[in-house]
């Protein structure tokens, strides 16, 4: 496992997987890639749709992906570990489940918030979604 894959979105939960796979990357002479990516938010609904507010939306969050993947990248140097980062735009789990497969990954990361099962039926999650779709092994760190 040569080359990790991480999912990041600045919560503790990816803190805590960034730091998982600096960990496995050096024990195993390996890298890490951190990847965050910017959702595309639909449209409310019918009433309130505003192509001008999702492009703002989607800029703001474009605007938060290099300082927050800055942040990150500080916790893999600090241990001594080669780091790359990139941000991509579309629906969370097939994208990077996409890079995966088309980066050559031996091993994806993400962190998981641990919601109940009501609300993560609710509202779905991007880690299980991510371990039913990636071509790759997924470690899911709470």
């Amino acid at each position: 496992m040569k080359r990790i894959l991480v999912g990041v979105d600045g919560s503790e939960e990816a803190a805590a997987a960034v730091d998982k796979a600096a960990e496995l990357a050096r024990a195993m002479g390996g890298d890490v890639t951190l990847a965050y990516v910017v959702p595309r938010h639909p449209p409310p609904g019918p009433d309130a749709y505003a192509p001008e507010e999702e492009v703002r939306q989607e800029k703001l969050e474009h605007s938060y992906a290099p300082a927050m993947l800055r942040q990150m990248e500080q916790r893999c140097t600090a241990s001594g570990v080669p780091v790359d980062s990139a941000t991509l735009t579309g629906p969370i789990a097939p994208s990077l489940a996409d890079l995966a497969a088309s980066g050559g990954f031996d091993l994806v990361v993400i962190g998981h918030r641990g919601r109940g099962g009501v609300r993560r039926a609710l509202l779905g999650s991007v880690a299980d979604r991510l371990v039913q779709i990636s071509p790759r092994p997924v470690l899911v760190v709470r």
